[in-house]
């Protein structure tokens, strides 16, 4: 299990627009910290689909399906990032 939380402070979605070859877009991202093992968790930035409220403070897990082979048979993020609240967890 992949454990992620959100701190109160990141219960916010930040949104960059941006314009491409005449088409308007907007990326809607949200911070949490991960625990890959380490001492500390890590914080990481993660996006949130176009109308998807941000997470809630808390414990979350990855989904399965947030996560996919790409590429060159590498593990990546995909576009449909999703977590699962944890519940009775302790930091």
């Amino acid at each position: 299990m992949i454990k992620i939380e959100i701190k109160p402070s990141q219960v916010t979605v930040d949104e960059r627009p941006g314009e491409k070859d005449g088409r308007k877009w907007v990326t809607r991202e949200q911070s949490g910290y991960i625990y890959l093992g380490g001492d500390y968790p890590e914080l990481f930035v993660f996006r949130l689909a176009e109308g998807q409220p941000p997470y809630e403070a808390g414990f979350y897990e990855l989904v399965e399906s947030s996560i996919e082979v790409g590429q060159y048979k590498r593990l990546v993020f995909s576009r449909s990032f999703a977590l699962r609240p944890i519940q009775n967890i302790k930091a």
